[in-house]
């Protein structure tokens, strides 16, 4: 069974009696802060994507794209699930970071001359809406994946980085939160590195 991460904290609060009011008022100022702080840092995080192609690589070439995944050995992910996250990535390129830079985006069906985005997925856990409405930090859900980028027609890799989004809010916000809701910001941040590594600024920052 695994234990909170507020455990030591609650703890150190039943101490605090020990202490005259002043010192317990003070002390429990910090215990309060500390607290805030763990379900701040243990609520969501991100893998950030970064993508570090040779520098004389002309993606000019590539008019198309295709978008594989795949799981690592002994990962778990169901393919409905696969088949969402690559249709959220497509709509993230074709419509996020980079519009019209793509004739065509491919799912799976490769074509020689596409540029490949190759998605292996190390982590997908859906984790638990009860145990989040019970503690932050409880019932987390992870998504963790592997980005490489490959040259359609000779397969020779481009580059590759590392992806990956978390959720482990508490209360109301952690049991309506689900696992879609992580794949649409999971699929966001691939669709960013992505463009990152063409060149391409995201559109808030072009604007």
């Amino acid at each position: 069974m695994r234990k909170s991460n507020l455990f030591p904290f609650l703890t150190y609060g039943i101490l605090l009696t020990k202490f005259n009011s002043k010192e317990v008022l003070v002390k429990k100022q910090i215990l309060y802060f500390v607290i805030l702080a763990v379900i701040v840092l243990t609520g969501c995080g991100t893998t950030t994507l970064s993508l570090k192609p040779d520098s004389k690589t002309d993606f000019t070439q590539f008019k198309s794209l295709t978008i594989k995944t795949a799981a690592a050995d002994g990962v778990v992910i169901p393919d409905s699930a696969q088949t969402r996250i690559k249709d959220r990535v497509r709509a993230e390129i074709s419509g996020g970071c980079c519009p019209k830079r793509f004739e065509s985006i491919h799912i799976d069906n490769i074509q020689p001359d596409d540029l490949l985005l190759i998605i292996q997925f190390t982590k997908y856990d859906e984790g638990n809406r009860f145990a989040r409405a019970m503690l932050a930090g409880l019932g987390a859900m992870k998504i963790n994946a592997d980005v490489e980028v490959k040259d359609g027609h000779s397969g020779n890799s481009i580059c590759k980085g590392e992806a990956g989004k978390s959720f482990a809010w508490g209360g109301m916000l952690g049991a309506m939160t689900g696992i879609e809701d992580v794949e649409k910001d999971f699929a966001k941040e691939v669709s960013r590195g992505f463009g990152e590594m063409l060149g391409i600024a995201p559109v808030s920052a072009s604007k």
